[in-house]
């Protein structure tokens, strides 16, 4: 038996290869990203919540966050130098 909670975080495509293999029925829903600090990355979705509804499992997927460029800020070089 697949354990649902070993899908969250998972990229989508895998975590829906792996419960079309288990046979086990699911509903997605796309969740809207209103993160203003990071860009949303245009492809791909990544597993945030799965909850359990009858024998069905609800499978709650985002866009994921693209990275800035926070590290080589010069507030963060700033910093290194003081520790």
């Amino acid at each position: 038996m697949l354990d649902s909670n070993s899908l969250i975080g998972m990229p989508w495509q895998l975590a829906k290869s792996r419960l079309q293999a288990a046979h086990i029925p699911f509903k997605v829903m796309i969740g809207g990203s209103f993160n203003r600090f990071f860009d949303i990355a245009d492809k791909g979705f990544y597993v945030a919540r799965i909850t359990k509804v009858d024998e069905c499992l609800h499978i709650l997927v985002y866009r994921p966050m693209i990275a800035s460029d926070f590290g080589n800020s010069i507030e963060v070089d700033y910093a290194k130098e003081i520790i």
